[in-house]
């Protein structure tokens, strides 16, 4: 299986040191976590234990297109109005929100599965265009997500840039300096490195023998180890 994670010391001195290392082993936990490994093309943590700083940069995969009623519902006319009836589960918060957002109390919800449009406000096939969700976005939600139980507790001052379907990420218990951010940047300009198998190979026994990651699986990495 191809790599995606990568953590990196940004410092020559701890290059493979315990932080560096346990930054990896939980953010593979949390990507596993939150499902998103399919997701993502590469992940990327820059650190340097003395500023501190902690960097993590995200790239997902190519964008899927929107999801619309169509793809998630079925979608027939009826005497009695245009009746949408739910297929796909894991859109039905966001369906819920569009017809809501579109038809507001004039809806007649039949069950949980089916509700019915009245007739005249929409035609089936445009009904059937609109857009419910965009899988893009929601996904990086979750990225979001893993972002925050990867990043060391007390990092509370974060600067985030994102542009297109890439996030990179910067925190630090200590004011963000321009320098850092250079740095950084031009780290990820090169080629990731990925650490030796038998570096990880000791690291994860530790954490599995010491029942490590079950305490951090709801919040973040503490930095100091």
């Amino acid at each position: 299986m191809t790599e995606k994670v990568f953590v990196e010391s940004l410092d020559p001195s701890y290059r493979y040191g315990y932080g560096v290392l346990m930054s990896k082993v939980i953010a593979e936990h949390a990507l596993s976590e939150l499902g998103l490994g399919g997701a993502l093309e590469e992940l990327r943590i820059l650190v340097d234990m003395r500023k501190p700083l902690f960097a993590v940069s995200v790239r997902l995969g190519p964008p899927l297109p929107p999801v619309r009623v169509g793809d998630c519902a079925r979608v027939q006319e009826g005497t009695d109005g245009i009746h949408v009836v739910l297929l796909d589960e894991g859109q039905a918060p966001f369906l819920a929100r569009l017809l809501r957002e579109k038809f507001g109390g004039s809806l007649e919800q039949l069950d949980r599965w089916e509700v019915v449009v009245p007739r005249g406000v929409m035609p089936a096939k445009e009904l059937e265009g609109l857009v419910v969700s965009y899988p893009e976005e929601r996904t990086m939600g979750r990225v979001m997500d893993a972002v925050d139980r990867i990043i060391p507790v007390g990092f509370r001052v974060r600067r985030a840039e994102r542009e297109g379907n890439s996030l990179l990420l910067l925190a630090s218990e200590n004011p963000l300096r321009e320098e850092w951010v250079g740095e950084v940047k031009e780290a990820l300009k090169r080629p990731p490195v990925p650490v030796p198998p038998e570096k990880m190979e000791g690291i994860r026994r530790k954490v599995e023998a010491a029942e490590i990651l079950p305490k951090f699986k709801e919040g973040a990495m503490p930095w100091r180890l």
